[in-house]
């Protein structure tokens, strides 16, 4: 919901999904709408962000205030350490054939993550991480029709696959770039925040590039 919240800020339009609403929100009600969430959900968010002074509606709509605040907050979650499967690629090739191919056998829900991602979104910064996949659940009999399997121990993995915490936040959010599913400029920027691999440093250019920018537009509204 913070996304909806969010996306009329963000100028690049293919950074997020198209399902993502660029309109401005009275209530709840219409957060939820815009959001494909229940009205319920919508209403607890709103309220703990008035709670928080996240939220100014006196203009009669809702909208972000104490943008940097809010954002940090939305870091913390991402903070804690994930769990990530190494693999390789069974034989050599094409990187984005490969993925392509990947990502379709993979099956139910996967999309490019963290690094990937954001050079996809042509926001790339650090060259030669691994390729982050998210998945909805590890399916291991998916693996071979996927082109991957596991990578030795003391090896580099070419790819490292991730089940998210927040699986609705990434999936709902995913953009598809030519052939590529690949999550949106948000969470890639929450994801890579805290990576420990030069994660900062892709986090830090998003930064410069999309949420500075995101930040200003959306004060200027609510003066």
């Amino acid at each position: 919901m913070l996304k909806a919240l969010l996306a009329p800020h963000i100028g690049r339009r293919e950074l997020l999904p198209e399902a993502i609403p660029r309109g401005e929100y009275r209530n709840a009600s219409a957060l939820a709408k815009a959001a494909h969430v229940s009205v319920m959900s919508a209403f607890r968010l709103v309220r703990q962000l008035e709670q928080e002074q996240f939220l100014d509606r006196s203009s009669g709509l809702l909208r972000l205030v104490r943008l940097e605040a809010l954002l940090e907050r939305w870091q913390r979650p991402y903070l804690s350490p994930v769990n990530e499967w190494p693999y390789r690629w069974i034989l050599p090739g094409n990187e984005r054939r490969q993925l392509a191919r990947a990502l379709e056998a993979l099956g139910g829900r996967a999309c490019l993550g963290l690094f990937a991602a954001a050079r996809a979104l042509k926001l790339g910064h650090v060259a030669g991480a691994p390729v982050h996949i998210y998945i909805d659940a590890l399916r291991p009999e998916r693996l071979p029709d996927a082109g991957l399997s596991p990578s030795p121990a003391g090896h580099p993995a070419s790819v490292l696959l991730r089940v998210p915490a927040a699986k609705e936040s990434v999936f709902r959010g995913v953009v598809k770039v030519d052939d590529l599913l690949v999550s949106d400029v948000l969470q890639v920027w929450l994801d890579t925040s805290a990576h420990p691999a030069r994660g900062k440093e892709q986090a830090d250019l998003i930064g410069r590039h999309v949420i500075k920018p995101m930040i200003k537009e959306a004060n200027a509204r609510t003066q």
